[in-house]
C-alpha cells in the first residue's frame, strides 16, 4: 500500500498512527481563515518537514536531538579515554562489544515488551538507567577512580537499557504521525540523529581538549533529561495488550515467523546485518586511525567523526525531501555498495583532508541504507507486532556491530587498522553482490 495514500482517522488507528488533535485556536494550528486544516495538511504532506505538523512528534524530535547531542559528545570521549588508559585496540573493541552485545541477547525480548507494556514508561526507565551510568563514569573520572574495566562494565549496563529503549522508541514514532507522513518522520528522525552526530562530536571535542573527558559524560547525563521531560508531557498511544498474558517465547516466535514469511524482509535484514558487522567498526576504531595513521589529536578525531555525521545529515535530508521513493530497496543496495567502496578508500588514504571527504561520503551512504531500510520494515508489518518487527530490524542493524568490533579489534591488534578496514569494505561488497544475485533479484524485484 502506498504510503502517500491518504487515510481516514479510523484507518490510521488500525495502523497505530493516530493524528494529533490540533485546536483551531492553538499556536500549533495549521489552518488559516482562508484555508482548511485538511488542505494545509495535504500541502505539507510532500514537504521536507511535513511530519512536524504533529505536535507530539515535533517535541519528541527536539528532545531526542538534545539527548543524542549529549550521547555523541560522550562517544568522542569514551573511545579516546579507553584507548589512552589502556593503549590497547583490543580493549577498545571489547568496550564496543560490551556496549552492543546486550542487544544480541535482549533486543527481541525488548520488542516483546514494547508490544505488551507501556512503551512510554519503559522508555523513561531506560533513559534514567543511561543517565545514572553517565553520571557514575563522570564521578569516577573526577575522583581518579576510573579504570578501563569499570567503563566496560557500565557500557554493558547501558547496552542492556538500550535493548529495551530501542524497540520502544522505534515503535512510538509511527504512533505520533499520520500514515502518509511516516516515511518523512523516519527520515527526519535520521536527520536529528545524524545532525547530533555532526554537532555532538564538536561539543565533545571542545570539552575533551579544554576541561577533560569527564565533562563529556556529565553533558550526556544532563541531556537525557530532555527526552524524559518530553515523554512526561506528550500523549503516547498504548500498545495493544490483549495478548499480554501470552508466553514470551511464543510472542517472540510469532514476530520472527511474521518477518521470515516475507522473503524481501529477510533479504533486507541480511544486508543490514552485513553493514553493521563490516562498516560499524569504522567509527569504533576511528581513534586508532586518527592517531596512528592520520596523526591528528582529539580535535582532529572529533572533526572526522563530525564529517561522517555531516554526510549523514545530507543523506537524511535528501530522503526527507524526496517524498515517495519508488524503488527503496534498489537505493538501499546502491547506498550499501557506496559504503563498501568508501571503507576501501578510507583504508588507502594517508591524507587527513581526503579522509574527511571519504568519511562524509560514508555518512551519506550509511544513512541512505539505514533510513530506507527502516521505512521498508515499518511499512511492511502491522502495529500489533511492530515492536517485535522493529526489534528484529534493530538487532540486524546493531547486533552485527559487537561481533564486528570484537573481530576487527583482534585483527587490528595483530595487523593494522588500514588493512582491516579495507578487507571489511571488500567483504561487504562481496556479500552485497551475492545478496543482489540470490536475494534481491529473486524475491524483491516483484515485491517492491
Amino acid at each position: 500500500m502506498s504510503i502517500e495514500q491518504p487515510y481516514s482517522v479510523e484507518e490510521n488507528k488500525q495502523l497505530g498512527s493516530e493524528p494529533d488533535k490540533i485546536s483551531l485556536t492553538s499556536p500549533d494550528t495549521l489552518s488559516s481563515p482562508n484555508s482548511s486544516s485538511g488542505e494545509k495538511e495535504k500541502k505539507l504532506t510532500h514537504t521536507t518537514f511535513s511530519a512536524f505538523q504533529h505536535r507530539s512528534y515535533r517535541l519528541m524530535w527536539i528532545g531526542s536531538f538534545i539527548s543524542n547531542m549529549g550521547t555523541w559528545s560522550q562517544r568522542v570521549a569514551e573511545p579516546w579515554l579507553v584507548f589512552n588508559l589502556s593503549g590497547s585496540a583490543f580493549l577498545l573493541g571489547l568496550n564496543g562489544f560490551a556496549a552492543e552485545s546486550p542487544l544480541l541477547a535482549f533486543l527481541l525480548l525488548g520488542g516483546v515488551l514494547a508490544d505488551r507494556t507501556d512503551r512510554k514508561k519503559a522508555l523513561i526507565i531506560a533513559q534514567l538507567v543511561q543517565m545514572l551510568s553517565a553520571l557514575a563514569i563522570m564521578s569516577l573520572a573526577l575522583t581518579d577512580s576510573l579504570t578501563v574495566w569499570l567503563i566496560i562494565a557500565l557500557s554493558f549496563v547501558v547496552g542492556c537499557a538500550q535493548s529495551v529503549s530501542t524497540p520502544a522508541y522505534l515503535s512510538i514514532l509511527p504512533s505520533l504521525v499520520s500514515r502518509e507522513n511516516l516515511t518523512n518522520a523516519i527520515a527526519l528522525n535520521s536527520t536529528q540523529f545524524n545532525l547530533s552526530r555532526l554537532i555532538g562530536p564538536v561539543i565533545g571535542g571542545i570539552l575533551l581538549t579544554s576541561i577533560g573527558a569527564a565533562w563529556c559524560f556529565g553533558v550526556n547525563a544532563l541531556s537525557y533529561a530532555a527526552v524524559i521531560f518530553v515523554l512526561a508531557i506528550i500523549a503516547v498511544p498504548k500498545a495493544d495488550t490483549q495478548n499480554a498474558g501470552e508466553d514470551v517465547w511464543k510472542s517472540m516466535r510469532e514476530g520472527l515467523l511474521e518477518v521470515a514469511s516475507k522473503k524481501e524482509l529477510v533479504t533486507l535484514i541480511i544486508i543490514i546485518c552485513s553493514v553493521s558487522f563490516f562498516a560499524g567498526p569504522l567509527l569504533t576504531f576511528l581513534p586508532v586511525l586518527a592517531k596512528e595513521v592520520l596523526h591528528v589529536d582529539a580535535q582532529g578525531f572529533s572533526i572526522a567523526l563530525a564529517c561522517f555525521g555531516g554526510g549523514a545529515v545530507v543523506g537524511a535530508l535528501i530522503i526527507a525531501s524526496a517524498g515517495h521513493i519508488e524503488n527503496r530497496f534498489r537505493i538501499v543496495i546502491g547506498a550499501t555498495a557506496l559504503l563498501g567502496a568508501s571503507l576501501i578508500a578510507i583504508s588507502f588514504s594517508n591524507s587527513y583532508l581526503l579522509s574527511l571527504v571519504f568519511m562524509a561520503i560514508a555518512g551519506i551512504a550509511f544513512v541512505g541504507c539505514g533510513s530506507l531500510a527502516n521505512t521498508i520494515m515499518q511499512t511492511s508489518v502491522s502495529d500489533r507486532i511492530r515492536g517485535r518487527a522493529v526489534s528484529i530490524y534493530a538487532l540486524a542493524f546493531r547486533g552485527g556491530l559487537p561481533l564486528g568490533n570484537l573481530v576487527a579489534g583482534a585483527l587490528i591488534h595483530s595487523f593494522n587498522v588500514q588493512l582491516v578496514l579495507g578487507l571489511n569494505g571488500l567483504a561487504l561488497l562481496i556479500i552485497l553482490f551475492f545478496t543482489y544475485q540470490f536475494g534481491y533479484r529473486k524475491y524483491v524485484v516483484s515485491a517492491v
